[in-house]
């Protein structure tokens, strides 16, 4: 009898590099994926800002074409329009617009240099406005965003009247 038959297998050393190679490959794998990942996420938070700055702007420009008047709150603005009012309340880290009292939606951004204006003057609570300038910091830069809103006498005679 025989005893040294010869069995096919791989070597010790041949197991360690063939794990070797492995391990440099999923690092590789999950460094790879970690980049992609994190991209991602970051293009993600861009857009949600990019969306939310649309979304204030647009419905800012929306409600200071269609108002009747714009008057100065403690707080922000009031729009007063054929359905009713639309409260903006301006803060440094959201800005709140609560429309008729029946619906309510706030955006979280950061802002500075709001300026109330009536012919280029800048008004008290209470006043009427036809300017309305702030800054919205987008990534740490400033966006400049002007909304003005041009009367009718027959408007502005109303106002002045009710008040």
């Amino acid at each position: 009898m025989r005893l040294n038959k010869k069995v096919s297998a791989f070597t010790l050393m041949e197991v360690t590099i063939a794990m070797l190679i492995a391990a440099i490959a999923i690092a590789i794998t999950y460094t790879a994926y970690r980049i992609v990942s994190r991209s991602y996420l970051d293009y993600k938070r861009k857009q949600e800002k990019t969306a939310d700055l649309m979304a204030i702007d647009q419905r800012l420009r929306n409600d200071f074409e269609s108002a009747k008047t714009i008057t100065r709150s403690p707080q922000g603005i009031i729009i007063e329009q054929s359905g009713g009012k639309i409260n903006y309340v301006f803060s440094k880290d959201v800005i709140i617009r609560d429309q008729f009292s029946l619906r309510t939606d706030s955006f979280k951004m950061s802002l500075d240099n709001i300026h109330y204006l009536f012919e280029r003057q800048d008004k008290e609570t209470g006043a009427i406005l036809d300017e309305l300038g702030l800054s919205i910091h987008a990534d740490g830069q400033p966006m400049p965003l002007s909304y003005k809103k041009q009367y009718s006498s027959q408007d502005l005679f109303e106002f002045y009247a009710g008040n």
